[in-house]
C-alpha cells in the first residue's frame, strides 16, 4: 500500500520545493533536467553586448553539448528560441545558420502547482517551475549529432528546475 502511494507522496514534498527554489532564483542563473534522458539546460547570463538576446543557455547530456539563445519577437511579444551546434561566428549566411541550427521554437514556463503554461519570461525574472521546448528531444534524435550525442534515450521536451547556480 504506501509502495503504490509513495510517488503521490514524493510528488506532493517536491512540488513546493521546486517552486519554492524557482522562485528564488533569476532565470539567468537557473539550471533545468528533463527526465528520459537526463539532459540539461543551464541558463547563463547575458552579456550587455547582446541587446537582441535575452537568453543564453546551453543543452548538454552524455557528450551533446549545444549553445541556445532566445529572443523576444516585439510584434508578436513572444520569445523565439533556437539551438544550435558549432556555428560559424562572424560574417556569415542564413544557409550557414540553417545548416548549425538542431531546433528553433517557443519556449514555455510551466507552473508545478497550477500546470498554467505561459510564455517564458523576460531577462530578469524569476524561474519558472519547468520550461517546454516543444520538439526539442525529436529534433535532436533526427539531426546528425545523434550518432555522436552519447545520450541512451531521447529528451524530452519538459525540463524541470533543478537548482539556481551561484550567482
Amino acid at each position: 500500500m504506501l509502495r503504490a502511494a509513495f510517488p503521490s507522496i514524493l510528488a506532493i514534498l517536491i512540488v513546493p520545493t521546486v517552486a519554492a527554489a524557482a522562485e528564488r532564483c533569476g532565470i539567468e542563473h537557473a539550471v533545468y533536467e528533463e527526465a528520459d534522458a537526463g539532459s540539461r539546460l543551464a541558463f547563463r547570463p547575458v552579456g550587455e553586448d547582446a541587446a537582441a538576446v535575452s537568453h543564453l543557455f546551453a543543452v548538454t547530456g552524455g557528450t551533446l553539448k549545444l549553445d541556445g539563445h532566445i529572443m523576444y519577437d516585439e510584434d508578436g511579444r513572444r520569445p523565439s528560441g533556437m539551438i544550435m551546434n558549432n556555428c560559424p561566428e562572424g560574417d556569415v549566411t542564413g544557409d550557414d545558420i540553417r545548416a548549425c541550427t538542431v531546433w528553433t521554437g517557443i519556449p514555455y514556463a510551466v507552473a508545478a502547482a497550477t500546470g498554467q503554461i505561459d510564455i517564458l519570461g523576460p531577462a530578469g525574472s524569476q524561474a519558472p517551475d519547468a520550461i517546454l521546448m516543444p520538439g526539442l528531444g525529436p529534433a535532436i534524435r533526427h539531426s546528425a549529432l545523434w550518432d555522436k550525442s552519447g545520450l541512451k534515450d531521447v529528451p524530452w521536451d519538459l525540463y524541470e528546475f533543478r537548482e539556481c547556480k551561484a550567482q
